[in-house]
């Protein structure tokens, strides 16, 4: 059996750290909190009205792709990019002030996202999924060689290959105590 240096927090618990930071970035996409502007990126291009809501739609289904772990690597690059790359726009590029600050809580939040899926093993990627995993049976290994012994029908036999310790003969009236009901 594989025995190994195991962390703090099991799947379960990994999972719902994700849950909980996708909805965060679900409340900054419905503009719930005060967060990152997820429309610096599609201003410039779309206008003010139309990046508005392609912003907010783009995080929101990051966000739930996300949390929901299906192809969680290419889910948690994909919203980190996001993140960094909008912060970084309405930050530096967009005013002329820049905000180091805001900037940098911004990227706490995008090493977190990332961390959700660094952490895990080649296994426990697969089951990383909230909605779409399915307990599989696999094989243990044995941690010591199985030998099969013979039993005889001979009583002697039996009785003397026994190493437990037998209980000492009980009395008739006590050994069949339900008999009376």
């Amino acid at each position: 059996m594989k025995t190994g240096t195991t962390s703090g927090v099991d799947q379960v618990g990994i999972n719902l750290l994700r849950i909980v930071t996708g909805t965060f970035f679900m409340a900054i996409a419905l503009d719930l909190i005060d967060g990152f502007d997820p429309a610096a990126l599609f201003r410039p291009v779309l206008g003010t009205p139309t990046g508005e809501v392609i912003g907010a739609v783009s995080l929101l289904a990051l966000a739930i792709w996300f949390m929901l772990g299906v192809s969680l690597r290419l889910g948690a690059l994909s919203l980190a990019l996001f993140v960094l790359s909008s912060s970084f726009i309405a930050n530096f590029v967009a005013v002329p002030t820049e905000n180091l600050s805001a900037f940098w809580y911004d990227l706490t939040l995008t090493c977190g996202v990332l961390l959700s899926y660094l952490t895990l093993d080649a296994r426990n990627m697969r089951r990383a999924s909230v909605f779409s995993h399915r307990a599989r049976m696999r094989r243990i290994a044995a941690q010591r060689a199985i030998k099969p012994r013979r039993i005889s029908p001979d009583n002697k036999a039996s009785q003397s290959q026994s190493r437990r310790p037998r209980p000492a003969p009980a009395h008739e009236d006590e050994s069949n105590i339900f008999a009376n009901i």
